[in-house]
């Protein structure tokens, strides 16, 4: 791995520091002449980068920001995630392993960032919506993240739940490892959603349940990891304007 020198830090004003633990002092910074890897803004894109480069290359690395830790468009993400791209194997697969990640830093906080699996629901009412349904359910590219399980009698035995684990997509085994499922007909629709108040239009006849999707707290899953790098893993956020590297 190159190293490179850091010539120049301008210091920002002492209103511009924010307050946080996890940031390391001008001394500190000072006091560490070289680094192997410099990365300009903490957002989730600069802090999931220095966690990953300090955790899995070993690399010494300064995160630096004028800005407040996750301030800018980290603060206004939509902060959905989903597995399901029809059409698009690499985006799938691509995700799948983003999740895979998600789960295990849920796994090393107690799940502190809220990360939760409550899927996505895509429903129709007409036939044509009923074919668009079959026809992404029947997608090749799924087969690599699980496939699509179709259930089209009632007495499936399945029930949404809202507190569902981040790990378990469905309450039985036998559909947790599905990349969707899909619900053809009222009955069936009607008792995979029974726990829930009844807002289904009636005449819903198709139900496509995107499984391994959900929701968390970009903004926890983000301090999460700048605290474990600051830590233990050996990065230096501060709060600094880059002027030259």
């Amino acid at each position: 791995m190159l190293r490179r020198q850091l010539v120049k830090i301008r210091t920002p004003s002492r209103r511009q520091l924010p307050s946080r633990r996890q940031l390391a002092t001008v001394a500190e910074v000072q006091s560490q002449s070289s680094f192997d890897v410099v990365v300009c803004g903490a957002g989730v894109a600069g802090i999931s980068c220095a966690h990953y480069l300090s955790r899995m290359q070993g690399a010494s690395v300064l995160l630096i920001d004028e800005r407040p830790p996750l301030s800018l468009t980290s603060s206004l993400s939509t902060e959905c995630y989903r597995s399901f791209f029809p059409g698009s194997p690499p985006m799938a697969a691509f995700m799948a392993r983003s999740i895979d990640l998600l789960e295990e830093r849920a796994d090393e906080c107690d799940n502190a960032f809220n990360l939760s699996r409550r899927g996505y629901w895509f429903l129709s009412a007409t036939e044509e919506g009923a074919a668009r349904h079959r026809l992404a359910a029947a997608d090749t590219g799924l087969a690599a993240i699980g496939g699509a399980h179709v259930l089209m009698e009632a007495g499936h035995g399945l029930r949404y739940r809202p507190d569902t684990p981040y790990r378990s997509a469905a309450n039985s085994q036998k559909h947790e490892s599905a990349a969707a499922l899909l619900f053809s007909g009222r009955e069936t629709i009607r008792e995979y959603t029974s726990s829930l108040p009844t807002f289904l239009a009636p005449d819903a006849c198709s139900l496509l349940v995107a499984n391994r999707a959900g929701w968390m707290s970009a903004q926890e899953m983000g301090m999460h990891l700048l605290s474990r790098v600051r830590i233990s893993l050996g990065v230096m956020p501060y709060p600094g304007l880059r002027k030259g590297i």
